[in-house]
């Protein structure tokens, strides 16, 4: 799990060209001036967070992004029939199956929303290939779901399979706090509803990636098959793409 982790800031290093060690013996001076790893992203450290954090203040900035919902499939059932502290363990194991594979490939997590995992690729680390980033990382988490099926049971009590839809878009979108009375950092605009439509539309077991993110990966994926959807909330109908695992 911690064979991603570098040793020094990633962000650091893109931003500034500045090598800051955050890992390692030759971290100790650095850690002494209280440079540590980030709770954002393990490949960050606290003066990113602390950069990221003034980026907030400054309200929302617009990006290009890509947007991956990983959805607990069942959870309802499984919550009917489970105990809560079990349906608890079973969330617990689920974020932590994702939160490496989102890492490794630079993306972090934005939000966990009950039982889906909302994760961002090309910020605040940008990636030029940062669809690819997210398909590789969806693929990561299906199959380790995938292998993990007894382990699930166990936890939840509950002999139900437990799958994961997963939903990729990318495209213009904007980051930083909204609210008045209750701030909350997070990502809006067409591409985060298009990735969760599309995430409600993927089958169990299935990655599916909208149009535009298939147009980035498609020298990888030169012959998986167009497939028109109606999903709610958007006039018209999208093509999106199966991603085989």
């Amino acid at each position: 799990m911690d064979d991603f982790k570098s040793v020094y800031c990633k962000g650091c290093w893109q931003q500034m060209k500045v090598p800051i060690f955050i890992r390692g013996p030759i971290s100790f001076p650095f850690r002494l001036m209280g440079i540590r790893p980030s709770r954002m992203h393990p490949n960050l450290c606290t003066i990113c967070e602390s950069m990221f954090t003034k980026v907030k203040k400054n309200k929302q900035i617009e990006i290009q992004a890509t947007v991956m919902f990983a959805d607990l499939r069942g959870y309802t059932r499984l919550s009917e029939h489970a105990d809560p502290a079990n349906i608890a363990r079973l969330l617990d194991k689920f974020y932590d199956e994702c939160a490496p594979a989102i890492w490794k490939r630079d993306g972090i997590i934005n939000k966990m929303i009950g039982d889906a995992v909302l994760s961002i690729f090309n910020f605040p680390l940008e990636r030029h290939n940062h669809v690819h980033q997210a398909v590789m990382a969806g693929i990561e988490i299906q199959r380790k779901c995938r292998d993990m099926q007894s382990e699930f049971s166990a936890i939840s009590g509950v002999d139900t399979p437990v799958k994961i839809g997963i939903g990729i878009h990318t495209g213009t979108a904007s980051i930083g706090e909204f609210g008045t009375a209750y701030k909350d950092f997070t990502i809006i605009g067409s591409v985060v509803n298009k990735a969760s439509r599309i995430q409600g539309a993927a089958q169990n077991g299935e990655i599916l990636i909208s149009d535009d993110a298939y147009s980035s990966i498609k020298g990888d994926y030169p012959h998986l098959e167009p497939r028109a959807y109606n999903l709610k909330g958007i006039d018209q109908p999208i093509i999106a793409y199966t991603v085989p695992l």
